[in-house]
């Protein structure tokens, strides 16, 4: 048997080195698609708490039973929160906001006319 003078162990370590960067690109990978999907959901979860405040602001001002009073609701989800305004007769301001178990939040507003049953105006911030 020859003398190799040490070959094998630096090829052993180079290829052992390029196996962990191999497993940690992919766990690096999977890392990122996990937060992706987790702020997808969080995205997709706020969107509906969203229009769950819509719908229930809208038919609150339809039932004529506004009032200026904060009202908040709680799902399973999260919870939104809205309150109605009367700026001119027939014209309501809303301001929504909504926030899931994970502290996510949304808010937004709009102005409804009930005489053509419309929103004048909507904006996210």
């Amino acid at each position: 048997m020859k003398n190799e003078k040490g070959f094998i162990f630096p090829t052993t370590m180079v290829m052992v080195l390029f196996c962990l960067l191999i497993v940690g690109h992919i766990a690096t990978n999977l890392i990122s698609d996990k937060q992706f999907y987790a702020e997808t959901e969080q995205y997709y979860l706020l969107e509906n708490l969203m229009q769950l405040a819509v719908d229930q602001s809208l038919m609150e001002i339809k039932s004529e039973t506004t009032t200026t009073n904060e009202t908040t609701k709680n799902t399973l989800n999260g919870s939104f929160t809205y309150t109605i305004r009367e700026n001119l007769p027939n014209i309501f301001e809303v301001q929504l906001s909504c926030a899931t178990k994970e502290n996510k939040t949304y808010t937004a507003s709009y102005q409804y006319d009930s005489t053509s049953n419309e929103m004048i105006s909507w904006s996210e911030y």
